[in-house]
């Protein structure tokens, strides 16, 4: 590809001008005003030290410039090569080199946007991890479709991944629960003092005499193990699996050896007759948590430690917790425990997601039948369906509110942008099919005759596509692919209303414009599976 030759040719310019190797950044800039790729790298050699002849960024861009100048790759790939702002280098790709670059797309085909970048490391990725008193509802479902596209996207880029959940089986709240199911079923709790919702009564029909004899936290586990699998089965009816599932329970066996270290590390004191994790950190002076009851119990807070510690011990990096957005303060109290235990916690990456409000036009949901104040995932995905189900929860930054319109997602319209995007992909398919070509035939393209405004700017779009993905790898934004979809759903629309391609002009053309068509075919197809969502031939 172009950009592989400039790095290349730009490795070779820093060591013919003395300067030290460093990596260099080549992107693509938003403004087409800017160039068809755009480097930094005159700013970053100004910087360096140890450098005896200091040089302004801008004096260093002119001699990079100058020196490209003479390689015979760059008079063959540039129209033009510029200096913008305070030194930065802007290139500007003749246009039958900018299209030659679809070969790579056809050729890597189902690969294209992978990469070894993660090659040799191994990630982790906690998240959906329900509260196991209920049925999953939308405000965790939002971290079930983020999780998994993280998990999907790291995988793209070589990692190795762990898919977890944790299962939070134990604790106060299930013995509440156990309590509330024991006296729906002998009839002798007053209303107020009940969870709430329809799924009680399943859980009490379905536990029944089962619960005779049983302790309220005894009837809790066996009732959270039923919501368990329920929650599970709901995950797996998103497109989610894990490979792992950990339990509370679990853990918790593994708390006191985790609480001697702790200790040993001079982070814990005692309190109100507690034991309390007390940081050093200066801003965490006035955040000291409850980890050991007074009653010797333990917190959630402390399996999740326990839980984190085998993390970090596997080697992991990065380890990631998609949470919701209520777990702001246990951010930065788990990076003290994990400090104060010998590990680096800016290896732990948490992603924090504002929920759901569920809404019918302008109508907001408030209630559900089962579970009486919440809107459950089950009865989204049914209404909407998997698709739109996931693409709609990851159109938003995950930090921002959203409103899920479940009347929208529904529409077969390009308002809905499930539908447009997956439209746009059975339109490529479409023109494929009629065209009767076959991948061999696109072996000899002459992709020099794609020249118009639209033609141009769908194949930058396209040659985007690894750089974005691998950029996801590192900074977990990953609703940045359904804007990409929708983007490209957009530039393919443009050139199929203004550029023939059956109907092209000449038969060199029309082959051109087929190899671009597969090549925006293949991109959005790997884009969706990405995201998790169909990419359909027809519709």
């Amino acid at each position: 590809m172009v950009k592989d030759q400039i790095l290349a040719d730009l490795k070779k310019v820093i060591g013919d001008l003395g300067f030290l190797a460093i990596d260099i950044v080549l992107s693509i800039p938003k403004n087409p005003q800017f160039g068809d790729y755009t480097t930094n790298l005159a700013l970053q050699l100004a910087k360096l030290e140890g450098v005896s002849n200091k040089q302004s960024p801008t004096e260093i861009a002119n001699e990079i410039i100058e020196k490209l100048k003479s390689f015979d790759s760059a008079q063959d790939n540039f129209s033009e090569i510029k200096i913008a702002g305070s030194g930065f280098i802007n290139f500007f790709v003749k246009a039958e080199k900018l299209a030659q670059d679809l070969k790579e797309i056809l050729e890597k085909d189902k690969n294209f946007g992978s990469s070894s970048l993660g090659e040799d490391k191994k990630a982790r990725v906690e998240y959906v991890s329900a509260n196991p008193t209920g049925p999953l509802h939308m405000g965790n479902a939002r971290g079930g479709p983020l999780g998994d596209v993280i998990a999907n996207v790291l995988l793209s880029q070589g990692y190795e991944v762990i898919r977890e959940f944790l299962n939070n089986d134990v604790g106060e709240q299930i013995k509440a629960l156990g309590a509330t199911i024991r006296a729906k079923y002998h009839k002798d709790l007053p209303e107020e003092k009940q969870y709430k919702g329809g799924y009680i009564d399943d859980l009490v029909k379905n536990l029944g005499a089962d619960m005779e004899g049983k302790s309220d936290e005894e009837t809790g586990m066996m009732a959270v193990a039923l919501l368990h699998q329920e929650i599970l089965a709901d995950c797996h009816s998103m497109g989610i699996k894990f490979d792992l599932v950990v339990h509370e329970s679990d853990l918790r066996k593994e708390a006191a050896q985790v609480l001697a270290q702790l200790k040993k590390a001079g982070v814990l004191k005692e309190k109100e007759g507690a034991l309390w994790l007390a940081p050093k950190d200066e801003f965490l002076k006035d955040r000291e948590t409850v980890i050991q009851k007074s009653d010797g119990g333990y917190t959630y807070f402390t399996a999740d430690i326990v839980y984190h510690k085998i993390k970090f011990e596997s080697g992991a990096d990065p380890i990631i917790d998609v949470f919701g957005s209520n777990h702001h303060g246990h951010v930065s109290r788990l990076q003290a425990a994990a400090s104060a235990l010998g590990f680096d916690p800016k290896r732990l990456k948490v992603i924090l997601y504002q929920y759901v409000r569920v809404k019918r036009g302008s109508d907001i949901v408030k209630m559900s039948k089962r579970a009486g104040n919440f809107i459950t995932a089950r009865e989204v995905l049914d209404e909407v369906g998997v698709d739109a189900f996931r693409f709609y929860l990851l159109r938003f930054a995950p930090q921002t509110h959203m409103d899920f319109d479940l009347e929208l997602v529904k529409e077969q319209s390009s308002k809905n942008p499930v539908f447009y995007v997956q439209y746009a992909h059975a339109r490529m398919s479409n023109i494929l099919l009629k065209s009767q070509i076959t991948n061999s035939k696109f072996q000899n393209v002459d992709f020099g005759q794609l020249q118009t405004e639209y033609e141009l700017n769908l194949i930058k779009h396209l040659l985007y596509f690894p750089d974005l993905v691998s950029e996801l790898a590192i900074n977990l934004q990953v609703h940045q692919l359904t804007e990409y979809a929708i983007s490209l759903a957009d530039f393919f629309h443009k050139f199929y209303e203004t550029c023939p391609v059956l109907s092209a002009e000449t038969s060199g053309l029309v082959k051109a414009r087929l190899a671009l068509v597969k090549s925006c075919k293949i991109t959005l197809a790997n884009t969706l599976k990405l995201l998790g969502v169909s990419a359909p031939e027809r519709m």
